[in-house]
């Protein structure tokens, strides 16, 4: 991706979709923040991430979120990147969220194709699928909870749906697929990229960034920066500015 120190008319944006893993991404250090200061000046990126969210109910809100975040009226949204997948995948017996595998890819293909209605078609969209679960680690988060609750997940099951993701995606076409559940794990002591046994620790966090943004370049168009870099404006004669 190729940038030029001239002037842009309008911002244009990368849209994040998903759980918690991407509503927590804008926390110090998180993958949405470091997507954002890599594409500083460039794109401005959109957190749509909703906590303890399944695909269920993000196919359930995502036309009104569309509609809110005025993405078909506007034509600005470059890339859209999608997460979910987690909270699909808890166990039936201890979480009512779950949703089985057919219905996971019945739902992300209605987001996909909620989407490129609204003008960011396949070629815009990067899936994600999600990552692994160190087992031990949330087990021990769920416990320590003021109200415990039981073992919810399995790195096993979880991993059906990371598969999915990715079959789903090469179906589709869309523009990049990033996985993570068997990539984390190739990792030396992986389990520390987890803080939590489920959610991205700040090394974690770096990981994902390197490899959506990767994901990410291969999408995004060519776009010139937005105003003059600072060094090429005549401080006699800043009125260009205004151009």
């Amino acid at each position: 991706m190729s940038t030029v120190n001239t002037m842009k008319s309008r911002w244009r944006r990368i849209y994040l979709l998903g759980d918690s893993l991407t509503q927590q991404s804008f926390s110090v250090g998180g993958w949405g923040a470091r997507l954002g200061d890599k594409y500083q000046r460039i794109f401005d990126v959109n957190n749509r991430g909703f906590s303890g969210y399944t695909s269920t109910y993000v196919s359930m809100i995502i036309a009104r979120l569309l509609e809110e975040d005025q993405v078909a009226e506007r034509k600005d949204v470059a890339a859209c990147v999608i997460l979910l997948g987690s909270n699909d995948a808890v166990l039936k017996e201890a979480d009512k969220r779950h949703v089985p595998v057919d219905t996971y890819i019945t739902n992300m293909r209605a987001i996909s194709a909620a989407l490129s209605k609204a003008g960011v078609g396949v070629d815009k969209q990067v899936f994600i699928g999600p990552p692994p679960v160190a087992e031990e680690k949330w087990r021990a988060h769920l416990e320590a909870d003021p109200a415990p609750r039981p073992m919810n997940l399995s790195n096993e099951q979880t991993q059906q749906y990371s598969q999915a993701a990715s079959v789903l995606a090469e179906e589709l076409g869309v523009g990049g697929f990033v996985e993570l559940h068997a990539f984390i794990q190739q990792q030396e002591n992986w389990p520390e990229l987890l803080n939590d046994g489920l959610h991205f620790s700040p090394s974690g966090n770096a990981v994902v960034a390197e490899r959506v943004g990767a994901a990410l370049d291969n999408v995004l168009p060519s776009v010139e920066r937005a105003y003059p870099l600072w060094d090429s404006v005549d401080p006699e004669n800043p009125s260009v500015l205004r151009t």
